[in-house]
């Protein structure tokens, strides 16, 4: 079932610290909606959302952002979920609007939305080589190969394989990012990253290092060149969240 990466969301112990967070460093607008406490976010190339912290499983708190995927059929989604070895967590539930949701824990501990959309629903998007914006994520997995055959079955997704071992490069997961599957790592000691992780594209890295500790936030990770792609860190926002940010080179790809 073909699905591309549409949403992704934001948890926040303290939501307006958070949102002043990334207004600084990326310059996004926060715009409120429907319940206390929750934004979308505009100008990250893909939907996005601030929201309170919750568990979606018990005792499973999320350092990194939550992705959704758009999919046709929750139901069949559903379905597709549990016969390749996951299950389906939270939903299916109905959102005025937007559509009707589900989400599903992978066979790697990762908890993922699907989201049936509202045919009315806009859809957004982003030029390949904008910045400020949603460029790349990555699953992290305890096994790869288990990991790369559930969404090859779930999401029918091809997977390539691209620089160090267990290291693939997903290529049909959306139209204005790259997607790559991975083998589980620490950014920070003892945080295991129970979502994907997501990478926002920089003009300047060094900037963006000042920004982020400037706005309260520090680097779990020092910028690293990665020959043909860029130079990528990893940064600690204000609510103990994870995220990439890349100064991608010109026109840079994963081939």
């Amino acid at each position: 079932m073909p699905a591309d990466l549409r949403h992704f969301s934001i948890n926040a112990e303290d939501v307006e610290r958070a949102r002043g967070f990334y207004e600084r460093v990326f310059g996004w607008d926060f715009q409120p909606w429907g319940p206390p406490d929750f934004y979308l976010i505009a100008g990250a190339g893909v939907g996005g959302g601030l929201q309170g912290r919750r568990e979606i499983v018990p005792g499973a708190r999320m350092l990194g952002v939550e992705a959704t995927m758009a999919v046709e059929d929750v139901a069949a989604t559903g379905a597709a979920v549990e016969r390749a070895g996951g299950k389906v967590v939270s939903g299916p539930f109905h959102i005025e609007t937007v559509g009707t949701l589900i989400y599903f824990e992978d066979t790697e501990g990762n908890i993922v939305g699907a989201m049936r959309y509202d045919p009315r629903h806009p859809a957004a998007a982003s030029a390949p080589d904008a910045t400020g914006v949603v460029r790349h994520f990555s699953i992290n997995a305890d096994d790869v190969s288990r990991a790369k055959g559930f969404y090859e079955s779930v999401f029918g997704w091809t997977f390539e394989p691209w620089g160090p071992p267990d290291f693939y490069i997903v290529r049909n997961a959306g139209a204005s990012f790259n997607g790559a599957l991975q083998g589980r790592r620490e950014l920070k000691p003892g945080a295991r990253m129970i979502g994907f992780e997501m990478s926002i594209g920089v003009a300047d890295i060094e900037a963006l290092v000042r920004e982020v500790e400037a706005a309260g936030g520090h680097m779990a990770m020092r910028p690293v060149v990665l020959p043909t792609v860029g130079t990528l860190g990893y940064f600690e926002d204000t609510e103990g969240n994870l995220l990439g940010a890349c100064q991608y080179e010109p026109g840079a790809t994963f081939d």
